[in-house]
């Protein structure tokens, strides 16, 4: 197949890549800069900021997967730093989902990223596709970055809005913030404890979203996230036992707020009890279902090749 894909700079598409071209298929990159003609990876520019996109240029496109957009953890959110996280999602969405709806022969499947913040803060509840949007910042960002694909859909295309949870790898986020104070036996758990993180490990990502090119049955949201999610002061003691080191200085939620303002308060103290109910009911295969063990996997053991597609 040949396969759009956007963000491939990222942590989650650089792996992505690599993996789509091991396993055969012809991957187009999309990129913001001067086209490298000698790139490994074929390459086409664009520059969603100003609406640019010849896509007529691209010839056939099988499917395409949208992963771009500025990183939600840059900082304390100003209110300039709040729209430019938004726009650049929903701007480059929209752009290349019209681009998409626009050619003559347009691909089955568009696979946009988006996240679990779209369920905003839930507390208890378990969130499934069906779950309806809660409030705050990320929510209401994931839902208008949703809603950026609707021309694509309207089309006729497939467009399926992977809502990513808390990605496990050593190569960046979560993980790599975190452990940092475990490693300096300054770890703890945040606020209460008590909120749940869907979290999903990278492996599992990547052959999720090779999974959504090919399986039909699959549209509109999906929750990308492990089965098992769990609480973060369940995350904190696994942190500890995987690395050897205590767990004793937990963040007390007032000061996380002082230091992070309203980040702080979505990406730390958010509960999002969510499950991959539609990935579970076409039968995809995790990995990795137990949190214990991909912590092991990225942070302890030698990089492993069993799921394949990387160097």
């Amino acid at each position: 197949m040949r396969i759009l894909v956007s963000g491939g700079s990222g942590m989650v598409g650089s792996e992505l890549i690599n993996t789509l071209a091991y396993d055969g298929h012809q991957v187009v990159q999309l990129v913001r800069r001067a086209v490298n003609p000698e790139a490994r990876i074929s390459e086409f520019a664009w520059d969603p900021d100003h609406g640019a996109f010849d896509s007529r240029m691209l010839g056939r496109i099988d499917a395409a997967i949208h992963l771009g957009g500025v990183s939600i953890a840059g900082g304390r959110w100003s209110s300039e730093r709040k729209l430019l996280i938004r726009e650049s999602r929903v701007r480059s969405t929209r752009l290349l989902s019209q681009a998409l709806a626009g050619l003559n022969d347009p691909p089955s499947v568009l696979i946009v990223a988006s996240a679990v913040g779209f369920y905003g803060d839930r507390g208890e509840e378990p969130l499934t596709e069906e779950s309806p949007p809660g409030e705050g910042f990320l929510a209401d960002t994931a839902v208008r970055w949703e809603a950026a694909a609707d021309t694509a859909r309207e089309a006729g295309i497939r467009v399926v809005n992977a809502r990513f949870g808390l990605i496990m790898s050593r190569k960046g986020g979560l993980l790599n913030r975190m452990k940092i104070p475990f490693q300096t036996a300054l770890g703890g758990k945040l606020g209460s404890g008590r909120q749940w993180w869907p979290w999903i490990s990278l492996p599992d990502v990547i052959n999720g979203l090779s999974y959504l090119i090919g399986n039909e049955q699959l549209s509109g949201p999906v929750n990308f996230t492990a089965p098992t999610p769990v609480r973060n002061e369940e995350f904190t003691k696994l942190m500890a036992k995987t690395l050897s080191r205590p767990a004793w200085f937990g963040v007390p939620s007032p000061v996380i707020k002082f230091i992070f303002g309203e980040m702080g308060s979505e990406m730390m103290l958010y509960s999002q009890r969510a499950f991959p109910e539609k990935l579970r009911a076409v039968g995809f295969e995790w990995l990795f279902e137990d949190l214990d063990e991909v912590l092991h996997e990225e942070l302890v053991a030698a990089r492993s090749d069993r799921w394949g597609g990387t160097s």
